[in-house]
């Protein structure tokens, strides 16, 4: 159930492999025939939750082919003394250099590659992503055995090829060092999101039903249920699952209003030996990338950062 991904520096063997560089100065490259969504995240003023020391970090998601075919990581939201997830302070971070190197998780929740963050650039209206070198196997890959990885086509169909990737923040001037990434699963048991969030043997089960508020965005914290039984085998990641609204009496759920979730992956972000959960929202006109923590008990996740990535 679990994985640690050691060493950043020490890649698996692969049968896929990329290294592309982001070719000129890496100036803005806005392309208006492909605008940012009008819909976009709303962001509600959310309680900030003292943090204990820990990983001061930035969660972004990685497409081979984001920057005009080219390698790019979307950087989401941030870690420092609290969560942060204001766009312009995360993208600030990336482009004085404080944002060096990523890497990128595949669907078994191995490192698949990393990341080399060159700069930042614009690749549609009102979207800033890191440029840069990538090494390694797709995000979309497990390993196979025999320094072979395979693609999931789940994950390709869900993600368009995407992963989730993490970088820490640091100095432009200091050594890259190779922290380790603690990694769980998750898995469906009935109507519940079954995830070990503590990693005591005994997986937390959080409702479906309890993702999203009552005016569908998503929750502001998912609560377990104690009288649920895990069902199920976790994996990393889990993709197409449907979030139903309650339909009125002796009528059909309204087909518009279902959200389709993906978990991009289980994994302790912060090194406070609890895991945060990744997760992308499809909504019907904009796709929003979640994450929940546990700053108290493992049975009560907080949403504690939210912002838009690449679009489908």
């Amino acid at each position: 159930m679990h994985a640690m991904a050691k060493d950043r520096g020490k890649l698996p063997r692969v049968a896929w492999f990329l290294a592309v560089v982001v070719s000129g100065a890496c100036g803005p490259s806005v392309r208006p025939d492909k605008p940012f969504p009008e819909e976009s995240v709303a962001h509600r003023e959310r309680p900030s939750t003292p943090q204990r020391g820990g990983r001061q970090i930035v969660v972004g998601e990685l497409c081979p082919k984001g920057a005009a075919g080219r390698p790019a990581v979307a950087p989401l939201m941030m870690r420092t003394t609290q969560w942060i997830d204001t766009a312009t302070e995360v993208t600030n971070a990336v482009e004085r250099g404080s944002v060096p190197r990523f890497v990128a998780f595949g669907v078994d929740g191995m490192v698949a590659g990393v990341f080399d963050t060159l700069c930042l650039a614009d690749i549609t209206l009102g979207q800033s992503v890191a440029a840069g070198t990538y090494v390694g196997a797709a995000p979309c890959t497990s390993d196979a055995g025999q320094g072979q990885r395979t693609e999931d086509p789940r994950c390709t169909s869900a993600t368009n090829g995407c992963g989730l990737a993490v970088a820490e923040l640091s100095r432009p001037d200091e050594p890259l060092e190779a922290p380790g990434y603690s990694t769980g699963g998750a898995c469906l048991s009935g109507d519940a999101l079954a995830v070990d969030i503590d990693g005591d043997g005994e997986p937390e089960l959080f409702p479906l039903s309890g993702m999203l508020d009552g005016i569908r965005a998503p929750a502001q914290e998912l609560s377990a249920n104690r009288n649920l039984r895990a069902t199920c085998t976790p994996r990393f990641v889990q993709y197409d699952v449907r979030l139903v609204p309650e339909a009125e009496p002796g009528k059909q759920p309204d087909a518009k209003a279902v959200v389709m979730l993906d978990l991009l992956g289980v994994v302790d972000l912060d090194g406070d030996g609890r895991k945060e959960l990744v997760i992308a929202l499809r909504f019907p006109a904009v796709r929003t990338v979640v994450v929940y923590s546990a700053s108290g008990l493992p049975e009560r996740l907080e949403l504690v950062g939210e912002a838009q990535s690449f679009q489908k």
